[in-house]
């Protein structure tokens, strides 16, 4: 009887430590992260990478994002930024297709930004490669999609507009010299261009002048 009571506590001592360890420990730790240690005015890529390579992956992708909402960053150091965001989510992320698609994302935001890029990257793996180059791949053919898209317009000339932003051929003047034009020619083609009618032999004479 006191070995099953016995049995009955060490059982329960284990669930309840289970469940610490599952539920409330990774609270705890989240809520140490929360605190990141980065100058928030100052993010830059290699303190985000500091982070990533001690695992606080949280606090990484928090400056990285800090970082990317600066509108005014070269285009060099946004692609670095994406670049290693990329890293962050691979590392981070469990589900398959979530980390596929961010992943995917960070990279392709990375070669839009700067399509010559060819840094050093934080992760090895084949498959981390892999995506890499899928994006890369995607952001060329988006590329030659607008480019044929552009070579399909075709060329046409626009009516020149006058000061008042008018086409010539609405003004008054114009409308008025045309009219008078086609009226010179109708007139040259009707008039003076034919030879007279032959006189029709078979109406008599007038007679002579009679003499005394």
């Amino acid at each position: 009887m006191k070995r099953m009571r016995s049995y009955r506590k060490t059982t329960a001592c284990v669930t309840m430590l289970v469940f610490a360890i599952t539920l409330i420990l990774p609270e705890l730790l989240c809520a140490q992260v929360a605190n990141c240690g980065y100058d928030a005015a100052n993010p830059s890529v290699e303190n985000a990478r500091k982070n990533f390579k001690i695992t606080n992956y949280p606090c990484a992708e928090e400056e990285l994002n800090l970082l990317l909402a600066d509108q005014s960053l070269e285009l060099k150091d946004r692609a670095d930024a994406h670049v290693l965001l990329a890293s962050v989510y691979y590392a981070m992320m469990r589900d398959d297709g979530e980390k596929s698609r961010k992943v995917t994302e960070q990279f392709v935001e990375a070669f839009k930004a700067f399509r010559t890029w060819k840094g050093d990257v934080d992760i090895k793996s084949p498959e981390f490669l892999s995506m890499m180059e899928q994006a890369r791949e995607l952001v060329a053919k988006q590329d030659e999609t607008k480019a044929a898209a552009v070579d399909k317009i075709p060329d046409t000339e626009l009516p020149s507009i006058s000061s008042d932003g008018k086409p010539w051929y609405k003004k008054w003047w114009a409308i008025g010299l045309g009219v008078g034009v086609v009226a010179i020619v109708v007139v040259a083609a009707g008039g003076g261009s034919e030879d007279p009618p032959p006189e029709d032999p078979t109406l008599p004479g007038f007679p002579g002048t009679p003499t005394r």
